[in-house]
């Protein structure tokens, strides 16, 4: 079968043993998996298992997580194999980057013996097929909502129709109505969605834009994480480092627009030592 499951279309047979632009075959391939991880956004709570996949079908210049996005870092995982490896915790799992392996993941669940919760974690890059299986089973959604300029998303990720394609997933994704609940004095989502949004150096009008149309399409009551992390990868481009005053006017400006609900990071974090080694 052809698969056609992002945005990308490659229409590559990855059931007859090829790869996709996204890097991925058949199987999942998982590059680690790290129990209890610690996240931006607190409201996902402290027990979660992230479970990283290897490949990626947006592939940025400036990504973290070069190494397993483009580096094929990681072991392949047969569908039993997959559905071991969520059986193996009773944490919430966060699957980080899935969407090229959305099929494994349909496969895969099936065979678990237990009942689990699944964070979606993704690049905002979605077909709204693929934002319809994945809800079968997703409770909380954490995508990134990269760009609102389609000369940006085309020079860093080679997407030219980022911007239309999130807006459509994300419209989606919002349909879920948010739940949460209280636990050690923690409000927890069980269910909803979180619209990451990371601050790339000199392009502070690209993340006014961003939020503008978070504003618009999803509504202020959109948790919100923006993110002051960017550490240049040496690989990529931005090369330089975020400045305290960007992330500042764009900190400012969702106060502006009155989001109700959201997170901010403490500038430190824009360093390499945040970065998950592989």
């Amino acid at each position: 079968m052809k698969c056609y499951d992002c945005p990308r279309g490659c229409g590559i047979d990855r059931d007859g043993g090829k790869t996709g632009l996204c890097g991925g075959g058949k199987f999942s391939r998982i590059a680690k998996v790290i129990d209890n991880f610690t996240y931006e956004e607190p409201c996902l709570g402290k027990e979660v298992t992230a479970v990283f996949f290897g490949g990626c079908s947006l592939g940025c210049s400036y990504c973290q997580n070069y190494k397993i996005s483009r580096g094929g870092t990681g072991e392949v995982y047969d569908d039993a194999m997959l559905a071991e490896l969520f059986d193996r915790t009773q944490n919430a799992i966060d699957l980080v980057t899935p969407s090229h392996y959305l099929r494994a993941i349909e496969r895969a669940l099936p065979l678990c013996k237990y009942e689990h919760m699944f964070i979606y974690n993704t690049s905002g890059y979605e077909t709204p097929s693929a934002v319809d299986r994945a809800s079968a089973f997703t409770d909380v959604y954490l995508a990134d909502f990269k760009y609102a300029d389609n000369e940006l998303s085309a020079r860093l990720s080679r997407a030219p129709d980022y911007y239309a394609v999130a807006v459509e997933a994300l419209t989606k994704m919002r349909n879920v109505q948010d739940v949460w609940i209280d636990s050690d004095g923690q409000r927890i989502l069980k269910r909803g969605l979180i619209v990451r949004h990371l601050v790339l150096p000199h392009q502070v009008k690209n993340s006014i834009a961003v939020l503008d149309a978070v504003k618009r399409y999803l509504g202020t009551d959109t948790v919100i994480s923006l993110m002051s992390q960017f550490t240049p990868n040496g690989v990529g481009e931005p090369h330089d480092v975020l400045s305290k005053i960007e992330y500042k006017i764009v900190v400012e400006h969702a106060r502006k627009l009155g989001f109700k609900d959201g997170y901010i990071q403490e500038f430190s974090s824009a360093n390499a030592k945040y970065t998950p080694e592989f």
